[in-house]
Protein backbone atom coordinates (compact mmCIF):
# COMPACT_ATOMS: atom_id res chain seq x y z
CA UNK A 1 0.00 0.00 0.00
CA UNK A 2 2.84 2.40 0.77
CA UNK A 3 4.37 2.53 -2.89
CA UNK A 4 0.45 3.34 -3.97
CA UNK A 5 0.45 6.16 -1.69
CA UNK A 6 3.53 7.58 -3.01
CA UNK A 7 2.58 7.44 -6.56
CA UNK A 8 -0.60 9.40 -4.86
CA UNK A 9 0.92 11.90 -3.52
CA UNK A 10 3.75 12.46 -6.55
CA UNK A 11 0.26 12.83 -8.58
CA UNK A 12 -0.84 15.26 -6.75
CA UNK A 13 2.05 16.84 -5.95
CA UNK A 14 2.51 17.33 -9.59
CA UNK A 15 -0.68 18.73 -10.36
CA UNK A 16 -0.36 21.58 -7.75
CA UNK A 17 3.05 22.32 -9.12
CA UNK A 18 2.08 22.28 -12.54
CA UNK A 19 -1.55 24.39 -11.66
CA UNK A 20 0.47 26.92 -9.67
CA UNK A 21 3.28 27.13 -12.80
CA UNK A 22 0.33 28.00 -15.26
CA UNK A 23 -1.39 30.39 -12.92
CA UNK A 24 1.96 32.29 -12.57
CA UNK A 25 2.42 32.35 -16.44
CA UNK A 26 -1.14 33.50 -16.85
CA UNK A 27 -0.42 36.75 -13.78
CA UNK A 28 2.43 37.91 -15.59
CA UNK A 29 1.20 37.70 -19.04
CA UNK A 30 -1.84 39.82 -17.80
CA UNK A 31 0.43 42.25 -16.01
CA UNK A 32 2.83 42.62 -18.42
CA UNK A 33 -0.39 43.07 -21.16
CA UNK A 34 -2.22 45.65 -18.52
CA UNK A 35 0.85 47.38 -17.33
CA UNK A 36 1.90 48.53 -20.67
CA UNK A 37 0.88 52.73 -20.97
CA UNK A 38 1.42 52.60 -24.97
CA UNK A 39 1.33 57.18 -24.47
CA UNK A 40 3.85 56.90 -22.02
CA UNK A 41 6.49 54.64 -23.92
CA UNK A 42 5.77 56.87 -27.00
CA UNK A 43 6.23 59.84 -25.30
CA UNK A 44 9.35 58.80 -23.44
CA UNK A 45 10.83 57.36 -26.78
CA UNK A 46 9.86 60.95 -28.52
CA UNK A 47 11.73 62.77 -26.33
CA UNK A 48 14.70 60.78 -26.28
CA UNK A 49 14.49 60.67 -30.28
CA UNK A 50 14.29 64.86 -30.22
CA UNK A 51 17.64 64.85 -27.62
CA UNK A 52 20.08 62.83 -30.09
CA UNK A 53 18.51 63.91 -33.27
CA UNK A 54 18.64 68.11 -32.00
CA UNK A 55 20.16 70.64 -35.02
CA UNK A 56 24.09 71.38 -33.45
CA UNK A 57 23.18 74.57 -34.83
CA UNK A 58 21.71 76.99 -36.80
CA UNK A 59 23.14 78.56 -40.30
CA UNK A 60 22.90 82.08 -41.24
CA UNK A 61 23.04 83.72 -44.88
CA UNK A 62 23.92 87.30 -45.15
CA UNK A 63 21.39 89.56 -46.03
CA UNK A 64 18.59 87.49 -44.75
CA UNK A 65 16.89 88.44 -41.05
CA UNK A 66 19.66 87.07 -38.11
CA UNK A 67 17.67 84.66 -35.40
CA UNK A 68 17.97 85.08 -32.37
CA UNK A 69 21.01 84.20 -30.69
CA UNK A 70 20.36 80.83 -28.69
CA UNK A 71 21.01 80.76 -24.69
CA UNK A 72 24.87 80.88 -23.99
CA UNK A 73 26.44 77.33 -23.67
CA UNK A 74 30.11 78.90 -22.93
CA UNK A 75 30.97 80.55 -19.56
CA UNK A 76 33.14 83.18 -21.75
CA UNK A 77 29.20 84.07 -23.45
CA UNK A 78 27.54 83.96 -20.02
CA UNK A 79 29.44 85.79 -17.41
CA UNK A 80 29.86 89.96 -18.22
CA UNK A 81 32.79 91.60 -17.07
CA UNK A 82 33.61 95.30 -16.32
CA UNK A 83 36.50 96.22 -18.78
CA UNK A 84 37.26 95.35 -22.35
CA UNK A 85 41.15 93.73 -21.34
CA UNK A 86 39.08 91.39 -18.97
CA UNK A 87 36.64 90.25 -21.74
CA UNK A 88 39.14 89.42 -24.32
CA UNK A 89 41.07 87.58 -21.92
CA UNK A 90 37.94 85.56 -20.25
CA UNK A 91 36.85 84.67 -24.31
CA UNK A 92 40.71 84.07 -24.81
CA UNK A 93 40.53 81.58 -22.12
CA UNK A 94 37.32 79.91 -23.05
CA UNK A 95 37.72 79.59 -26.58
CA UNK A 96 40.59 80.90 -28.22
CA UNK A 97 43.46 79.14 -26.51
CA UNK A 98 42.43 75.98 -27.90
CA UNK A 99 44.39 76.77 -30.93
CA UNK A 100 46.47 79.84 -30.56
CA UNK A 101 47.68 78.08 -27.08
CA UNK A 102 47.76 74.57 -28.39
CA UNK A 103 51.45 74.83 -30.28
CA UNK A 104 49.13 73.85 -33.43
CA UNK A 105 51.62 74.52 -36.34
CA UNK A 106 50.20 77.09 -39.06
CA UNK A 107 48.57 78.90 -36.41
CA UNK A 108 50.10 82.01 -34.71
CA UNK A 109 50.15 81.37 -30.81
CA UNK A 110 50.07 83.90 -28.20
CA UNK A 111 52.96 85.63 -27.44
CA UNK A 112 55.15 84.67 -30.75
CA UNK A 113 55.96 88.27 -31.48
CA UNK A 114 57.64 87.34 -35.06
CA UNK A 115 54.40 84.71 -36.09
CA UNK A 116 52.07 88.05 -35.32
CA UNK A 117 54.12 90.39 -36.66
CA UNK A 118 53.02 90.84 -40.05
CA UNK A 119 49.37 90.20 -39.12
CA UNK A 120 49.49 93.03 -36.53
CA UNK A 121 51.28 95.13 -39.48
CA UNK A 122 47.65 94.70 -41.61
CA UNK A 123 46.29 96.77 -38.94
CA UNK A 124 43.38 95.68 -36.39
CA UNK A 125 40.42 96.61 -38.75
CA UNK A 126 41.89 93.24 -40.78
CA UNK A 127 42.29 91.32 -37.69
CA UNK A 128 38.68 92.32 -36.33
CA UNK A 129 37.34 91.40 -40.02
CA UNK A 130 39.48 88.06 -40.19
CA UNK A 131 38.08 87.01 -36.79
CA UNK A 132 35.01 87.77 -37.21
CA UNK A 133 34.28 86.89 -40.81
CA UNK A 134 36.75 84.23 -40.63
CA UNK A 135 40.10 83.44 -42.41
CA UNK A 136 42.32 81.10 -43.91
CA UNK A 137 45.93 81.82 -43.85
CA UNK A 138 48.51 81.14 -45.93
CA UNK A 139 49.26 77.37 -44.15
CA UNK A 140 46.03 76.88 -45.09
CA UNK A 141 44.47 76.41 -41.56
CA UNK A 142 41.33 77.87 -41.47
CA UNK A 143 40.11 79.82 -38.43
CA UNK A 144 36.28 79.42 -38.45
CA UNK A 145 34.14 82.89 -38.22
CA UNK A 146 34.56 83.90 -34.48
CA UNK A 147 36.73 81.41 -33.49
CA UNK A 148 34.01 78.78 -33.75
CA UNK A 149 32.43 80.74 -30.82
CA UNK A 150 28.88 81.37 -32.37
CA UNK A 151 27.20 83.14 -29.54
CA UNK A 152 30.25 85.50 -28.99
CA UNK A 153 29.17 89.30 -29.98
CA UNK A 154 31.79 91.31 -32.41
CA UNK A 155 32.87 93.18 -29.26
CA UNK A 156 34.10 90.18 -27.65
CA UNK A 157 35.53 88.82 -30.66
CA UNK A 158 37.25 92.58 -31.22
CA UNK A 159 38.26 91.89 -27.08
CA UNK A 160 39.85 88.98 -27.87
CA UNK A 161 42.20 89.96 -30.70
CA UNK A 162 43.42 93.30 -28.66
CA UNK A 163 44.16 90.38 -25.83
CA UNK A 164 46.22 88.73 -28.65
CA UNK A 165 47.80 91.88 -30.34
CA UNK A 166 48.56 92.95 -26.83
CA UNK A 167 50.35 89.80 -25.51
CA UNK A 168 52.00 89.26 -28.80
CA UNK A 169 54.40 92.25 -29.58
Amino acid sequence: MSKQQDQIFFRNFSLIVGALAVMMVIFLVTARIIGIDKAAEAERRAASVAERTAPMGEISIAGEAEPAPPPATMEVAAAETGGSADKGKQVYDGLCVSCHGSGIPGIPQLGDAAAWASRIAQGNDVLYQNAINGFTGASGMMMPPRGGGMDLSDNDVKAAVDYIVANSQ
